[in-house]
């Protein structure tokens, strides 16, 4: 009865041990999806800027049109990943770094921000990404900075 009994914890230990690795490879997935989706989102909205004040020498970003790109870009998004699933959509805020005095700032976990820079953080809500009980995650967050040169 002994082995019996340990032979059952130990099934149960590894089990656990199995699901946690699974949750987690699943939960790296959607944290490298949504990483990517902040870069190409920060990328496109970077391509957007006055071109008037680009001949005058300054960089100012068009903020409605890069806007616009990066809620296109949301709407035609996947993500999370396809074994994640959203409860709700993505969330997105977008800070634009420009010309207009913005410099010498900081952007959060990029420091010092020198040049013309697009920060997006994405937010989505999901479903409970692991399956054991005292570990819950029910929200993915991402931040992407895109810096363009001098």
């Amino acid at each position: 009865m002994k082995v019996l009994i340990v032979f059952t914890g130990l099934l149960l230990v590894c089990a656990a041990f199995v699901f946690y690795q699974n949750d987690m490879g699943r939960y790296m997935r959607a944290q490298t999806a949504l990483k990517a989706l902040a870069e190409e989102c920060a990328a496109g909205a970077a391509l957007y800027f006055d071109e008037e004040a680009y001949a005058e020498g300054r960089t100012i970003f068009n903020e409605d049109e890069a806007r616009a790109c990066v809620a296109y870009m949301l709407a035609a998004s996947r993500v999370p990943a396809p074994d994640v699933r959203a409860a709700g959509p993505i969330a997105a805020s977008v800070s634009f770094y420009d010309d207009r005095g913005a410099y010498g700032g900081s952007a959060g976990a990029f420091g010092f921000i020198s040049h013309p820079s697009v920060v997006v953080r994405l937010r989505v809500a999901t479903e409970d990404v692991f399956r054991l009980p005292f570990l819950t995650v029910t929200a993915l967050e991402r931040e992407a900075m895109y810096e363009l040169p001098n």
